[in-house]
C-alpha cells in the first residue's frame, strides 16, 4: 500500500494486518514507514509513487501482489497560497508534484501491478480518491483534478477489464470520502473547513470502508463515504446503490 506512513493509509495498513494479511507498508517517509511496518509486522519498501522506476524495484523485490491499495496524494493547500481565486496563485513546482504523486503514482502503480493479477486471474485495487472526484472542490481545484482524474482512470479500467477474454476476476474500486483528518488537512484549509462547518472524519473510519470494498467487490465503483450516512456505491452506469442494494438514478 502506498502513503502507508502515516493517515488513511496507516489506519488501513493497521486493519489488513489485524485481518490476517501480509501487509507491504510504502511510503517516501522511510522512518515512518518502517516504524508501522514493525508495528504490524510487515514489511516497509521505500517508493516514490511518481518515479516508474521504482515502482518496478518494488514490484520485483515485494511482489506480486493479492491486493494494491494506492492511496499516497497531497493537495496544493500548504504547497501554494490560496488568496481569492486559488488557482492564480499555483506555482508550476506545486502543480507538477499535485500531479505527480495523485494522477502518475495511481497510473504508474495500476501499471505495475496489474500484470501479474490478470495473468493470475485475480486481484484486487483500491484507489483513494475524494468526494473532490465527483464534485467541484472551490478550495482546492487542481485536487479537484486530479481526484477527477483518478475517478475516471478507475471507472475506465474497470470497463476494460470486463471486456477482456475470459474476464479475469480484478476489480478495481475507489473510495471517495469527505474530508478526513490527515496531515493533508494543513492548517490553512483545516480552518476553512471548520468555518463552514464541515465535518472531519478519522482515517479508521476510512480504513473499515476499504475493508468493506474489498469484501463486496463491486467493480468499477465509487465508494461514497460522508460522516453520519452508511457509506453508499456509485457507478456511472447503475446510479447510487445503498448497503440494502436498492439503487437510486444518478
Amino acid at each position: 500500500m502506498t502513503g502507508g506512513a502515516r493517515g488513511i493509509g496507516r489506519a488501513t495498513a493497521v486493519a489488513f494486518a489485524r485481518r490476517g494479511a501480509s501487509v507491504v507498508v510504502t511510503d517516501v517517509d522511510r522512518d515512518a514507514g518502517e516504524a508501522v511496518a514493525e508495528e504490524i509486522g510487515g514489511r516497509f519498501e521505500h517508493l516514490d509513487v511518481a518515479d516508474p522506476d521504482a515502482w518496478q524495484r518494488v514490484v520485483d523485490t515485494a511482489g506480486p501482489f493479492d491486493l494494491a491499495f494506492l492511496n499516497a496524494g497531497i493537495s496544493t493547500s500548504g504547497i501554494a497560497p490560496m488568496p481569492g481565486q486559488p488557482i492564480m496563485a499555483l506555482t508550476d513546482d506545486a502543480y507538477r508534484r499535485i500531479m505527480g504523486i495523485n494522477v502518475d503514482g495511481v497510473v504508474f502503480g495500476a501499471r505495475a501491478v496489474m500484470p501479474a493479477m490478470v495473468a493470475r486471474g485475480s486481484g484486487d485495487i483500491v484507489v483513494t480518491a475524494s468526494m473532490a472526484g465527483l464534485h467541484p472542490i472551490a478550495l482546492d481545484p487542481i485536487y479537484g483534478l486530479t481526484k477527477h482524474a483518478v475517478v475516471g482512470l478507475v471507472r475506465s479500467i474497470a470497463a476494460g477489464i470486463e471486456q477482456l477474454p475470459d474476464t479475469p476476476d480484478v476489480c478495481v474500486s475507489a473510495i471517495c470520502p469527505g474530508f478526513v483528518d490527515t496531515a493533508i488537512v494543513g492548517p490553512e484549509l483545516r480552518s476553512i473547513v471548520e468555518q463552514r462547518g464541515l465535518p472531519l472524519m478519522e482515517p479508521d473510519h476510512i480504513a473499515e470502508v476499504v475493508v468493506r470494498s474489498l469484501t463486496e467487490r463491486v467493480q468499477g465503483a465509487q465508494w461514497i463515504v460522508w460522516p453520519g450516512i452508511e457509506p453508499r456505491v456509485y457507478r456511472w452506469n447503475h446510479g447510487i446503490i445503498d448497503a440494502d442494494g436498492e439503487g437510486h438514478a444518478s
